[in-house]
């Protein structure tokens, strides 16, 4: 596919993770116009409101803002496309490129609401993305499909808020069951969270430590997972991207963090505020062998959720005692210029233009095959 389209570029949302979409959404567009398609930016803002914004030449490498614009208001019509309130006209565009990192534009939510206007889009459908945004249910897929993942604890956040002290029967009963299934070393994330925000690290696992922190972590979501924490391990990243209709891997790339800081994960300020923010080492520094059947791991999990278009799949090993496990899967990963998803794609022959070719094109045809189905009965 290479006639030019009219892209827009879905960037923003009301996630902990905006500022990173944002930045997203300003190198998606560069490629786009590099590419010869038109780029229509259109910016959610922090309270969720929809509206058009301008992307020119000069604004490549600067992050975009999704700032509600009244006058610029879109608005999603089911089985209509975009509306330009304003203007009181359809706002006309061939495909949607989502960008919107995290809770309402990765977990499926805003690729509903696509599917319902009758738009073409860009990357996993709306089951696959609320499998990946759920770090439980996709371990669970995961380990279904012969990936080894770590164990773990769902803890909903009214438990969470209903503990008033360590010494009450709730929290007791809680913390036995940590120690008991996880020991005495554990981690806590947002169970559909993104990018480290709300992570925790309890070692040694105190009573009074982990309320805290599981109260830290509620914060961002109702549900808290604890795993066992897995100390030094090496964080290994896989991409995932479909071509005619078949998932291709590239072999693993390690995580490198050159501060050499002993949070025992990489913050948000790590992974994107710094002037020294962690990068891809690849090929990783892992013997062949090992690479390949990580790469086999990525490929069995994004068949299990059912991938489409583009996904990063995240593994922690063991060096010392060469155990893997799968970790997260990221259906909507950043796409800064920075990022490690195009950098491990550009690995496997996907430059900027080809990749953008063949996610384009895996879009219209997701679409062509929904609109092939039948849906009236025979009556």
């Amino acid at each position: 596919m290479h006639e030019s389209r009219r892209v827009a570029v879905l960037f923003g949302g009301q996630s902990v993770e905006h500022v990173v979409s944002c930045r997203s959404g300003a190198t998606m567009c560069e490629q786009l116009a590099a590419c010869g398609h038109t780029v229509v930016p259109i910016g959610i803002s922090r309270e969720g409101r929809w509206s058009l914004h301008t992307y020119r030449p000069e604004d490549a490498g600067h992050p975009l803002s999704a700032e509600f614009l009244e006058d610029r208001e879109i608005v999603v019509i089911p089985g209509n496309g975009l509306y330009h309130v304003r203007q009181r006209t359809a706002l006309p565009v061939d495909i949607c490129f989502p960008v919107t990192h995290g809770t309402g534009g990765e977990d499926g939510l805003l690729q509903s609401l696509l599917e319902l206007a009758h738009l073409p889009y860009v990357g996993c459908d709306p089951a696959a993305s609320s499998i990946g945004m759920h770090k439980y249910t996709a371990k669970l897929f995961a380990r279904d499909h012969g990936v080894p993942a770590l164990p773990s604890i769902r803890i909903a956040k009214e438990c969470i808020d209903r503990i008033t002290s360590i010494g009450g029967q709730e929290f007791t009963t809680l913390y036995t069951r940590i120690t008991t299934d996880l020991g005495m070393s554990i981690i806590l994330k947002p169970e559909d969270g993104g990018s480290s925000v709300g992570v925790q690290v309890v070692d040694p696992l105190d009573p009074t430590v982990l309320l805290d922190a599981l109260r830290s972590s509620s914060r961002f979501t109702r549900t808290v997972l604890a795993e066992p924490l897995v100390k030094d391990p090496l964080e290994l990243e896989c991409a995932l991207v479909e071509r005619n209709g078949i998932l291709e891997s590239s072999l693993p790339g390690l995580v490198m963090d050159p501060t050499e800081t002993h949070n025992r994960f990489l913050t948000y300020e790590q992974k994107y505020l710094g002037t020294n923010c962690a990068y891809m080492q690849l090929p990783a520094p892992i013997a062949p062998e090992l690479a390949n059947r990580i790469k086999h791991m990525a490929l069995a999990i994004g068949q299990a959720i059912g991938v489409e278009g583009y996904a990063r799949v995240d593994f922690l090993y063991c060096a010392e005692t060469g155990r893997i496990w799968f970790n997260e899967i990221n259906t909507l990963p950043g796409m800064t210029a920075q990022s490690h998803f195009p950098i491990l794609v550009a690995s496997i022959g996907y430059d900027w233009p080809a990749l953008v070719d063949t996610l384009l094109t895996a879009g219209f045809e997701r679409q062509r095959k929904r609109s092939s189905l039948a849906f009236t009965a025979v009556e």
